[in-house]
């Protein structure tokens, strides 16, 4: 038997999982902010832990590439595409449960809708996140964050998913977080969190919620096609300060330019193609290495190059 067809087999015998969650040779174009990307073999929205258990017995019995994409927001997909299997995680997987000051929140959770929720509960920490369109689980593993705060500030425990199929809770400490990367690649998948925030005024803290997001979107592009920064921040340093003193604010190549409003953001304006996107990525950094002497590092997420 084929993987396809036993993950077939395995959508097809699960009385919660209809068909239409599962898709075989799906354009990733359209499950990305960036709008690029060629054909993943196989896509793959899963609703139960059970199912997230059998797809990790699959990857090992057939030595399979699987990745987990959230919402899509800060990843570049390979014109090339994705010869494995993409999930995103939904329905059990987008569950919030309050317990005074913590919050229980699964991995496929939208930053935005926890920002919203915490605020009129009355807990203060996630703020910064309404303005970050991605999921739970690529913020913990990616330690996103905005104005000074980091998603792992926050963080109690993490649920995780082994490559063996078991779910475990694992500390704060245990994942490593630290600057936009955590510890939590080395399982096949992150489940949710525990969250500890601080309670405070609903109105306060809302009205700091909704001035961080106005800040960030009169500030950054929201209207392009775009997977968000580009770069991390050198230490006490920025990259779109850099890449803006080296004037290339408005450059492009292909279908893919540097914005006009923030250096940071690469913009899908017309049709861009992952190669215009990698060789605009390169020429900024040679561009900085060579007037500042600071070595961007990437922050996206790559999905199907060959050195990911």
């Amino acid at each position: 038997m084929e993987w396809k067809t036993e993950l077939a087999e395995l959508v097809k015998t699960d009385g919660n999982a209809p068909t239409s969650r599962l898709r075989f040779d799906e354009p990733m174009d359209k499950h990305v902010f960036f709008g690029i990307g060629g054909l993943a073999a196989a896509y793959f929205e899963v609703s139960t832990v059970h199912e997230l258990a059998a797809i990790a017995k699959l990857k090992k019995s057939w030595n399979l590439p699987v990745a987990t994409i959230g919402r899509g927001s800060n990843l570049l997909v390979s014109d090339n595409g994705y010869r494995g299997i993409v999930l995103r995680l939904v329905k059990e997987f987008d569950q919030l449960e309050f317990d005074g000051e913590c919050v229980s929140v699964g991995g496929g959770v939208s930053l935005p809708r926890l920002s919203k929720v915490s605020a009129r509960q009355g807990l203060s920490g996630i703020e910064f996140a309404l303005g970050i369109p991605g999921s739970v689980g690529g913020a913990l593993i990616m330690n996103a964050g905005a104005w000074g705060s980091s998603f792992g500030d926050v963080v109690e425990r993490v649920r995780v998913m082994t490559d063996k199929g078991e779910v475990i809770e694992i500390s704060h400490d245990k994942a490593r977080f630290a600057y936009r990367r955590s510890g939590l690649r080395n399982y096949f998948s992150v489940t949710g969190a525990v969250l500890r925030l601080t309670p405070g005024d609903a109105k306060i803290i809302t009205d700091r919620m909704n001035e961080l997001y106005n800040k960030k979107i009169s500030t950054q592009p929201f209207a392009e096609e775009n997977a968000g920064c580009i770069f991390k921040n050198p230490p006490n340093d920025s990259a779109g300060r850099l890449i803006d003193a080296c004037g290339l604010k408005g450059h492009r190549i292909g279908g893919a330019e540097v914005s006009k409003i923030h250096g940071n953001f690469i913009l899908n304006i017309d049709n861009a193609t992952a190669e215009d996107v990698l060789s605009l990525v390169q020429h900024i950094q040679a561009c900085v290495k060579r007037t500042t002497g600071v070595a961007l590092q990437i922050e996206v997420k790559m999905l199907g190059f060959e050195d990911e």
